[in-house]
């Protein structure tokens, strides 16, 4: 039994032609193509996925600060009405003020110099009223506008 490599060789050969080892070796490059190819569309795939997340994530971010910015416009906008209500009574107070400073003002000026007397003598000209009866009018003045 003397074999040769040749011999060797040949029946090879032989066997792989018969048991479809050719078909075999061609078939496999197309496979592993043919996967290579499903492999990138599965990568793409889930590449796709990944980004339709992310760019769902941003949305709901987006949603979620536009939602936050309307909510802070109303509360600023809410404080600002109180603010101009605080402004607006301030303004009626300070008129109130105004009024009585002026009420004290004019009631020193037409103080009367004597206790007790029935003449008054104001510290001014005497062409001006300074009966009882022109203070009171001038403090019923007063007094309604305050009750307003």
């Amino acid at each position: 039994m003397n074999i040769t490599w040749a011999t060797l060789l040949v029946n090879f050969l032989i066997a792989l032609l018969s048991a479809g080892g050719v078909g075999w070796i061609i078939t496999a490059k197309e496979d592993k193509k043919q996967k290579q190819l499903e492999n990138k569309a599965k990568e793409q795939e889930i590449e796709d996925h990944q980004k339709d997340e992310v760019i769902k994530d941003w949305k709901e971010i987006a949603e979620e600060r536009r939602v936050r910015c309307e909510e802070l416009k109303l509360e600023v906008e809410k404080k600002d009405n109180k603010i101009g209500e605080k402004d607006n009574t301030i303004s009626e107070l300070k008129a109130k003020l105004d009024d009585r400073n002026t009420y004290c003002a004019v009631a020193e000026l037409l103080k009367c110099s004597r206790v007790q007397c029935e003449t008054r003598i104001p510290p001014f000209a005497s062409t001006i009223v300074t009966t009882d009866a022109a203070i009171q009018d001038y403090v019923n003045k007063f007094v309604e506008k305050e009750d307003k």
